[in-house]
Formats: structure tokens, sequence, C-alpha cells
């Protein structure tokens, strides 16, 4: 999937794109000069994941921070936690970092997986992006 925000020019730019076979929305904003935050909504699970791997990672950038708000999923299955892998070696490719705003669910897989991300955690974007 290519919808523009595939090269570092691009990664602060405002885009959207929804996937109609999981009813997943992903959408990423500037915040600040610095940062961009993609917005989730929806579920991540199988079909989902690698979608949004290519959306998010696409939008990593030398001097820019992501962050990914997921605090509005309502599901967020195993699959899921490949993203936060794939997020980690774009980060470290691009030599920037990446932050998780997570919600309930994604919180609740990883206490029940006993997996603890190396991405600070934060609960909201105003804490994230500061």
């Amino acid at each position: 999937m290519n919808d523009g925000g595939g090269t570092n020019t691009h990664a602060a730019k405002s885009s959207s794109v929804a996937v109609a076979e999981t009813g997943a929305i992903f959408s990423a904003e500037p915040a600040g000069d610095a940062s961009v935050v993609v917005t989730v909504h929806g579920d991540i699970d199988i079909r989902s994941a690698p979608i949004l791997i290519d959306y998010a990672c696409g939008r990593i950038a030398s001097g820019v921070r992501l962050i990914l708000d997921l605090s509005d999923v309502g599901f967020f299955g195993i699959a899921g936690l490949r993203v936060f892998a794939a997020l980690d070696d774009a980060a470290a490719e691009a030599g920037t970092v990446w932050r998780l705003v997570e919600g309930h669910p994604v919180h609740r897989l990883l206490e029940a997986a006993n997996v603890v991300p190396a991405v600070r955690r934060f609960t909201s974007v105003a804490d994230a992006v500061a």
C-alpha cells in the first residue's frame, strides 16, 4: 500500500487510510515540529497488523518521533506485537524513537503475554508528545 507517506519527505504530512476488511482506520497528524501521531481506531488482528506496519513504518524518519496511539483500539491481538517489533527496527534504522499510547486492550495483551516492550509507554498522546 502506498498512500504517499512511504518516504521520509512525507513523514509528517496528514493522511488516513481505512482497512475495509477489518474496519480499522489509521490516521497520521503532525504534532509539533518533531513528532507525528499515528492514531488507530478499530481492531488490530492478523489481517490489519501488516497494513499498520506498512502505514506506521512509512512515517518514521530521521529526526521525527513517531507516537503510535492505540488508546481507541477495540481489540489488539497477538499479531499486533509484530507492529512493535517492526517499529523498533524502523526507528533504529532511522536513528529515531517511537512511543506507545496504549489503551486497555493493548495493556491487557501485554500483561497476559507477560511482554514488556522496550518502547516508552504512555496513557495519553499529550504525555507522549511532551
